[in-house]
């Protein structure tokens, strides 16, 4: 008989916005190809209230190399800093 071992989740991140469940769902698809498996819960209700937030879960063993994969991968890169940057040009 196998010995069952209790898993615990933990938040790593959580997505806002209206693209949060994109958002999500892209970095589900880059921590599986890191070999890091995770849950969005309350996917449905992602779905129909677009304006909730969106939490990513890993295991709690995952969850600071899971953390650094997303930073890199979510970061605002220089063509973002440059088109906010313009855009508050635009408004003055």
């Amino acid at each position: 008989m196998s010995e069952e071992r209790e898993v615990h989740l933990v938040p790593v991140r959580t997505f806002s916005g209206n693209a949060a469940r994109l958002d999500a769902e892209l970095a589900r698809g880059v921590l599986a190809d890191a070999g890091i498996e995770c849950i969005i819960p309350g996917e449905v209700a992602a779905d129909t209230f677009p304006f909730l937030d969106v939490p990513l879960l890993v295991r709690d063993e995952d969850a600071a190399r899971a953390s650094e994969i997303l930073e890199i991968t979510f970061a605002p890169s220089a063509d973002d800093d440059q088109s906010d940057e313009a855009a508050e040009a635009a408004e003055e």
